[in-house]
């Protein structure tokens, strides 16, 4: 693929953040729009899809990968419970 020689934002500052910034406030509201709660339950469905198939294949080679499916879609689930609606 040709290069565009456009500078891409990963290009512009190699480094990470820096780590004196401190952390966010634990008191940071966030909103999310309804089709995109839509859409990620929809993702959380095929999560949960894909941990009952291979559920049904009872091979036990499959369930360390079924408890970490069950595991993130948990983990999702309960961040986008613990979502505030904002104003404004």
């Amino acid at each position: 693929m040709a290069q565009s020689r456009r500078e891409r934002h990963r290009d512009r500052d190699p480094g990470r953040r820096d780590l004196d910034e401190g952390k966010p406030s634990p008191n940071r509201m966030f909103r999310i729009a309804e089709a995109d709660r839509q859409q990620i339950a929809k993702c959380l469905r095929f999560i949960d899809e894909a941990r009952r198939a291979l559920e049904s294949q009872q091979n036990p080679e499959n369930r360390e990968i079924i408890r970490e499916l069950r595991a993130s879609a948990d983990r999702i689930f309960d961040v986008l419970s613990d979502l505030e609606e904002t104003d404004g």
